[in-house]
């Protein structure tokens, strides 16, 4: 029989519906005849006394009765939610954690996410996070996915009762709401400071974590933290990236293959419905821990430049993977999400190769089924990020967004390379015209925000690296958007 410990709760537990209780030594709680609250604890699978020093696990929580309870990783304590009933239990579940050779940071598995990795077969599996479920070496990023919460049924198949994860249980797609791609915090060795044209080639990255000191070179030779990892005043470990372009509404936006991606809508909608994923209740997700909004311009960089490098479509000694360096196009006349056309620049066409199939995983950043794809050709992709001088953000979005959501590019800088090129890891001046992808800047009316990847049938200069902006706010038949998920 399970052990609970009683906990300390004041008699505001009648009042309110948030309690936040930082547990770091049971002997030290207090009992309170007001209200009982249990905890119990385990880790890797057996049942404990004490809260494990804070270290290399994952935690999942559990709570009856209505409450919810999220693991605060920084302060290694429980937050809990809703506790409004007597005797509400609780139980904490630690699992050591894998992690690759390669100093890639371990995947931040909030609250909602779903671990998950792919059999021979592509067929989707809930991983088992204590063992190999990803390997940047060998160009397998790491995957989760977001289910329906608030269905139990569909809860149960891939969640234990403690919270944890089913390890081994295949996926079923159609349970699947949003699938995201862990992009690791890292450095590049800056190669391009000028913003000379040149042929593509790979990119010396150096994974780290955020307990170092960025690097700030500014030179040719020098190393520099990529900036998509600073998020305001957050120094990220990674981000998770849409591994799709958008699809579904505005109000129940999917990250999934096989949908059309959800196209003609406003920069402001694209970006409120961003935001709303980390409030939407059946995700699971706690705002208080993450954040969610519209890819920036600096993000795509992010995405790009790992592409670009031994862990993407290269391999350790510089060569190409076996479908070369260029992310295959995604020439599906419907706007599929997830296809691949039948070579790297294919024509427009009504057919699809599937993610999951020999030719699908080709438009994949990694050459495989654990990339990102639709990054060339699918639709264009709005990212935030604005070419202008003194631009009202109020003018897409009333009251404007905070800054941390978009990049500025000035007027100036855009049309002088020579000043345009300190935009550092954005991928623009450094690596525009890699793989024959266009570029253009155009400033004044029609010139404003960012697109990104192009669209289907542009495919002669599409891709990865492909950028042009344009004055229309309101979006087109051709233009969708792409989701972040991040540590708030």
């Amino acid at each position: 029989m399970k052990k609970y410990i009683l906990i300390f709760i004041t008699s505001l537990i009648i009042s309110i519906t948030l309690i936040s209780l930082t547990i770091i030594d049971k002997k030290k709680l207090i009992e309170t005849p007001l209200d009982e609250e249990y905890m119990a604890y385990f880790v890797d699978g057996e049942e404990t006394d004490t809260i494990p020093e804070k270290g290399n696990y994952y935690v999942s929580t559990v709570c009856d009765k209505g409450a919810n309870a999220i693991w605060n990783y920084d302060n290694w304590g429980i937050t809990i939610y809703n506790a409004t009933q007597t005797g509400t239990r609780c139980s904490v579940t630690f699992t050591t954690r894998y992690q690759d050779s390669t100093g890639a940071t371990a995947p931040e598995l909030y609250a909602g996410l779903i671990p998950i990795t792919y059999d021979e077969s592509n067929n989707i599996l809930v991983a088992d996070v204590s063992s190999e479920w990803y390997n940047y070496t060998n160009h397998e990023w790491a995957n989760a996915i977001l289910i329906d919460q608030s269905n139990s049924t569909s809860k149960a198949k891939y969640l234990n009762e403690d919270g944890s994860y089913k390890s081994g249980t295949t996926v079923d797609i159609a349970d699947v709401l949003q699938m995201y791609v862990w992009v690791p915090r890292y450095k590049y060795k800056l190669f391009n400071v000028e913003g000379a044209e040149m042929s593509a080639q790979m990119i010396e990255i150096e994974f780290e974590d955020n307990e170092i000191d960025r690097s700030t070179g500014s030179s040719n030779g020098d190393w520099l933290t990529h900036p998509a990892f600073t998020f305001g005043t957050t120094e990220l470990n990674g981000i998770w990236v849409g591994k799709f372009e958008s699809s579904g509404s505005l109000s129940d936006i999917t990250i999934k293959p096989n949908l059309s991606s959800l196209r003609s809508q406003t920069v402001g909608n694209m970006f409120n419905a961003s935001r709303a994923v980390e409030t939407t209740l059946k995700y699971g997700l706690a705002s208080s821990e993450i954040d969610t909004h519209m890819m920036k311009n600096v993000e795509w960089g992010a995405v790009a430049y790992l592409t670009n490098s031994k862990y993407g479509r290269y391999n350790v000694e510089g060569s190409c993977v076996s479908s070369g360096c260029k992310v295959w196009i995604n020439n599906n006349n419907s706007f599929t999400t997830g296809c691949a056309g039948s070579s790297i620049s294919a024509s427009s066409s009504s057919s699809c190769n599937q993610w999951n199939t020999a030719i699908g995983v080709n438009a994949s950043t990694t050459g495989n089924i654990y990339g990102i794809y639709d990054m060339n050709g699918g639709s264009n992709e709005y990212v935030m990020g604005f070419v202008t001088s003194g631009y009202d953000m109020s003018s897409f979005l009333n009251p404007a967004p905070p800054s941390i959501y978009y990049d500025v590019y000035d007027i100036y800088e855009a049309v002088n390379s020579s000043n345009f090129s300190r935009w550092y890891g954005h991928a623009v001046w450094e690596t525009r015209n890699w793989h024959n992808d266009s570029y253009t800047i155009t400033i004044g009316a029609d010139g404003t925000y960012y697109l990104r990847g192009n669209f289907f049938d542009e495919n002669q200069i599409s891709g990865l690296f492909y950028f042009s902006n344009t004055g229309v706010e309101n979006g087109d038949d051709y233009s969708t958007f792409r989701v972040i998920l991040s540590k708030g």
